[in-house]
């Protein structure tokens, strides 16, 4: 019963601070080419996350499940493919019945937020199932866990609050968004933490899974916000500068911090 308290006070640590980096972007109002050039430095910061931190531990979680590259390949396909079609469906669902250029860039803001926001659903519930594998390895072992996935929730949210920004999403209704996607890591990671707790070795279990979620996670970075970032073609060279500097932040706590991997 200790071993569950006090994972639970750390899923309620986890989501205060996802809720922190949800709320940054929204300090204050910001400009359209403002709001732009955030995106561009949320675009890097994914971006690193994805190549210097989620693939890696995929990778290295499926090898000591004993799976072979190929079919690490096939989960980060079938991730990306999942969102690559919920995107169309959506697309097919809101510019249907309207051309105008000035509409057409509102529902490809709103479409962008709303298909980051069921990828990264997906990598979310991955999220709270790594957790709760690693905390089940002992609790040394899960506080660096945690450290490290409040610092990704962190990052992560404040990506997603920024692809909400542009949207006509009143600031109530995207915190509500904001919010209940706080709460998938913690609920998830309670979840398969009291499935999990009576088996055995897990170790490998979540490799898979992982890589499904990094899938998402790379159709996300690489065709919602990057090219979001790009949008405004005016700010192309500020743009290429926040993506470099998101990647190099990533880059540089992946070094400084390796032990939160």
């Amino acid at each position: 019963m200790e071993a569950v308290t006090t994972f639970v006070l750390y899923s309620v640590l986890l989501l205060a601070i996802s809720m922190a980096g949800a709320m940054l972007p929204r300090v204050r109002e910001l400009s359209d080419k403002q709001a732009h050039l955030l995106m561009a430095l949320s675009a890097g910061i994914f971006l690193g996350l994805l190549f210097f931190l989620l693939l890696p531990e995929a990778v290295h979680e499926c090898e000591h499940g004993g799976y072979d590259i190929h079919q690490i390949m096939y989960a980060i396909v079938a991730g990306f493919v999942l969102i690559m079609t919920v995107e169309m469906l959506l697309k097919h669902r809101h510019m249907g019945g309207c051309s105008c250029e000035c509409c057409q860039d509102n529902h490809s803001h709103k479409i962008t937020s709303m298909s980051s926001f069921v990828g990264l659903s997906v990598h979310a519930a991955c999220d709270g199932l790594a957790l709760a594998a690693t905390f089940l390895a002992g609790e040394e072992v899960g506080l660096i866990a945690t450290v490290g996935m409040c610092i990704h929730k962190f990052v992560v949210l404040f990506s997603l609050s920024t692809t909400m920004i542009l949207t006509d999403f009143s600031q109530r209704q995207a915190l509500v968004r904001l919010f209940a996607f706080s709460l998938i890591t913690p609920i998830a990671g309670i979840v398969f933490f009291m499935a999990l707790s009576g088996l055995g070795d897990l170790e490998g279990l979540t490799g898979i899974p992982l890589a499904f979620a990094a899938g998402t996670f790379m159709y996300v970075a690489m065709c919602d916000i990057l090219p979001e970032a790009y949008h405004r073609k005016k700010q192309d060279v500020g743009s290429y500068a926040l993506v470099i500097i998101g990647i190099v932040l990533i880059l540089a706590f992946t070094i400084l911090f390796p032990h939160t991997h």
